[in-house]
């Protein structure tokens, strides 16, 4: 096994004396639900407390690693080896080490999704980017980081943040000497609703002299606030083994640009969106987009591939690392997804009371806009977000008290042969994006 450790030199990551481009996939929803991927509504703790009401303690353990098994196996790192991705990023709940009402009291079994993922990476030799997906408290205001309130109250109270440092101390001490660890990911999509460049900079640098003190081996990566595309906030770093994450979903973006092409029109919406160019020269370090991606759910699926292949072919050109949001899920962005009429999807249909969520997703403004109609009082834009964060947490705790009904005329067998659906053998596959894929990455 390889004892070098993945390193940032200039702009670049390097393994030893060879220049390497990080191309490869998340995991999405394998170790931080996120209700659209797996097609039922609620945050993480919603979903998995609704469970355990249902069945008790003992039969909520069983689903649970039965979901991780069948999300991702042996067979599952076979079909990623052979499409030539080299990076997996690995995205987790801080609630997989720690419960709110013990803080600073780890899990003794904190570790053992994450380290049996580990065991398949060293297996096929495929890098792993550890990415604290939710952090306490909420770094961000939406569902991704098991949100139930709409506000990123990680930046309100300081006891937070110090959970999460010492978080990443405690992980990082576990995997200081893992050479298949490619990095840490340290935060997912920071949201500061009250931007404060001296709160963020003070943040991340504490984490990472906290993570030096134990592992000096690993890169660690920073991503900028606005869902990591805001990076003027942002000081140099002195650490030499730190690099910058983006994000960038071009199906997000509306053309606005006069631009002849549909890939000059995504380049400009790019640099307009994440100002490469400044990034690049002001921080000076190497860029990996940690999320792109292409949506299944949402019909006009060839002009989601093409817009993926745009975006990949500008990262290409430019020797960005990226990674595709995601690799399984249910139906709505998932290269491998169970079939339309899988036992799981069906039971999904029965869950989600006819709730779309992009539908929601694309209203949140305007439910805001409705609300401020009752007064004659201008507020920001971020006051205007804050509104649509706190409508769509509303929607979630509503619709979570559907599960009651649903749970109780379904056996808790019948919900475990549901799992079967994520079985590798039972998945389709997006054919266009496995296509794209293998069009970037070096035969295997």
């Amino acid at each position: 096994m390889s004892t070098e450790y993945l390193r940032v030199q200039g702009q670049d990551f390097y393994l030893g004396s060879k220049k390497i481009i990080l191309r490869g996939y998340g995991l999405g929803p394998l170790l931080n639900l996120e209700h659209f991927m797996i097609g039922i509504p609620g945050t993480d703790l919603q979903i998995r407390t609704a469970i355990t009401k249902a069945y008790g303690e003992k039969r909520a353990a069983r689903f649970w690693e039965r979901f991780y098994q069948v999300l991702l196996d042996v067979k599952d790192f076979t079909f990623l080896k052979s499409l030539g991705v080299n990076s997996l990023r690995v995205s987790f709940n801080y609630r997989l080490f720690e419960d709110d009402q013990n803080p600073y009291q780890y899990k003794e079994d904190g570790f053992k999704q994450i380290d049996r993922i580990l065991a398949l990476c060293r297996r096929f030799k495929i890098f792993a980017i550890l990415d604290l997906h939710a952090a306490p408290g909420g770094q961000n205001p939406d569902w991704h980081s098991d949100n139930a309130l709409g506000e990123s109250l990680l930046w309100e109270y300081a006891d937070f943040r110090r959970r999460t440092i010492a978080l990443w101390k405690h992980i990082a001490r576990h995997y200081a000497n893992d050479p298949w660890v490619a990095a840490y990911d340290l935060l997912n999509e920071p949201v500061l609703l009250v931007p404060d460049k001296d709160l963020l900079n003070r943040f991340y640098k504490e984490m990472i002299r906290e993570i030096r003190t134990v592992d000096t081996n690993h890169i660690l990566f920073i991503e900028g606030d606005m869902y990591a595309a805001r990076f003027d906030m942002l000081d140099s770093f002195e650490d030499p083994n730190v690099a910058c994450s983006f994000h960038f979903y071009p199906f997000l973006h509306q053309d606005i640009s006069t631009k002849a092409t549909q890939k000059e029109r995504v380049e400009e919406e790019l640099s307009i969106d994440v100002q490469l160019d400044d990034l690049l020269q002001r921080l000076k370090r190497p860029l990996w987009c940690g999320e792109t991606g292409a949506l299944f759910s949402r019909g006009d699926r060839e002009k989601h591939e093409s817009l993926l292949e745009d975006i990949l072919d500008i990262y290409e050109a430019r020797g960005i690392s990226w990674s595709i949001w995601a690799y399984k899920d249910a139906r709505s962005m998932g290269t491998l997804h169970p079939k339309a009429d899988s036992s799981w999807m069906q039971f999904a249909r029965q869950a989600n009371h006819g709730w779309l969520f992009w539908d929601e997703f694309e209203a949140r403004e305007r439910y805001a806009e409705e609300a401020l109609k009752r007064y004659s009082i201008e507020i920001t834009r971020l006051e205007k977000l804050r509104i649509g964060f706190r409508y769509l947490a509303s929607n979630q705790i509503i619709l979570k008290e559907g599960y009651t009904s649903v749970f109780e005329e379904l056996p808790f067998e019948t919900l475990m042969g549901a799992l079967d659906s994520f079985e590798f053998d039972r998945c389709e596959t997006w054919e266009g994006i496995k296509q794209l894929v293998t069009k970037y990455t070096p035969s295997p």
